[in-house]
């Protein structure tokens, strides 16, 4: 999962409104009610949910490589960029976002 020694994990940001992805991320972290921070291989690092008031709850840390406090589900964070920086601050990593796998 992580990219090289220093522990920086890539995540490519995907939105979903209604079960249907957004292709385009501006309007998708604007109206989306679901988002997920996926890994090159795949995985989703991070799944979020959008809570009340247009905040973003963690639904989901399966790509994680370290311990994820309950507590981490119970957190509201402004974007999904947070919560992935939450998650991955927590597993001893920083976050690089990519646009794509090319």
């Amino acid at each position: 999962m992580f990219t090289d020694a220093d522990n920086v994990v890539e995540l490519h940001f995907q939105y979903a409104q209604n079960g249907y992805v957004m292709t385009d991320d501006t309007y998708g972290e604007q109206d989306a009610d679901s988002a997920v921070a996926f890994t090159r291989d795949g995985c989703a690092f991070v799944a979020c949910e959008r809570a009340p008031r247009g905040r973003w709850r963690i639904e989901s840390t399966d790509g994680a490589a370290g311990p994820v406090p309950l507590s981490a589900y119970r957190y509201r964070f402004s974007d999904l960029a947070d919560a992935a920086e939450y998650v991955a601050n927590k597993c001893g990593a920083t976050v690089r976002r990519v646009d794509s796998w090319i």
